[in-house]
């Protein structure tokens, strides 16, 4: 399929071939879950009885690891003992199990990759009411190539109420990645997220950053380096946003040279031993 072409950016933090990378980020949910062994037992014997709900939480204690009450490790992080039991709450109606089972299989992680059966579990999800999968859909197609498809999923997902979708959508309109190319659009995008109620903390730290990059290039708003600065720093307001922190590090003002003491200055120390 034929790609619009994005405009050129003079930007340093941003790849304007794949602008939405700055938004991944890497997750470690690790041994999150804390429970007793008797409780771990009782929930096992639940989802091997085909409690679709038991056995959505056994898969997410073998995905993201549990420990007992002392801190010890009860249920070693495993994704290929996860999968299968994904997939059996998934088909015994689990959205939330629906729409993880895709990402799986869009990502290949364990369960080998098949895109076309994720797009099919994710819509599943998103028809029973599962918000986060119409995003998830958008964002398999975009990894496949299919921009256009991606953009009227994101505009599904805004619709649908996902603040997070807004931020995406807005990328999509700023560089021109299978719609037309409208900064205005993007930059309405971005003020909708940061407004948005139910967006994740981290979406809205990225829709300060893409709006100070519209106000630092002028696109979309009027060019404003004080702007700029502002939602650039409030998108790194915990000291957690990398790409915010290197392009208020290229916006700080160059330092200007030390002025070089002059001996005929009044100040200046006389040599030693002069009158």
């Amino acid at each position: 399929m034929a790609q619009l072409q994005s405009p050129r950016t003079g930007n340093p933090a941003v790849d304007p071939k794949s602008p939405w990378k700055i938004t991944l980020r890497d997750w470690d949910w690790s041994y999150g879950y804390k429970s007793s062994p008797s409780a771990w037992r009782r929930l096992l014997a639940r989802a091997r009885q085909g409690d679709p709900e038991a056995e959505w939480e056994v898969a997410e204690r073998y995905a993201d690891g549990s420990k007992d009450l002392r801190g010890n490790i009860l249920v070693k992080r495993s994704t290929a003992r996860a999968t299968p039991w994904f997939r059996r709450a998934a088909e015994h109606g689990s959205v939330p199990a629906q729409n993880t089972l895709g990402v799986l299989l869009s990502s290949g992680k364990s369960a080998g990759k098949n895109v076309e059966e994720a797009l099919r579990w994710f819509k599943k999800a998103f028809r029973a009411g599962e918000q986060a999968a119409a995003q998830n859909i958008a964002i398999t197609y975009r990894e496949n190539g299919d921009f256009k498809s991606a953009v009227q999923w994101l505009q599904k997902a805004v619709r649908a109420g996902d603040g997070d979708a807004y931020v995406q959508l807005g990328i999509h309109y700023y560089w021109g990645k299978g719609v037309s190319s409208n900064p205005k659009a993007a930059v309405r995008c971005f003020r909708a997220a940061i407004k948005a109620k139910n967006i994740s903390g981290a979406g809205r730290d990225d829709a300060f950053f893409f709006l100070g990059i519209a106000y630092q290039e002028g696109r979309g708003v009027s060019r404003s380096t004080l702007n700029a600065k502002k939602f650039l720093k409030q998108a790194n307001v915990d000291g957690d946003h990398p790409p915010a922190r290197a392009m208020l590090e290229t916006l700080r003002p160059a330092r200007s040279a030390k002025r070089l003491r002059n001996p005929q200055h009044p100040r200046a120390t006389s040599p030693a031993g002069a009158a």
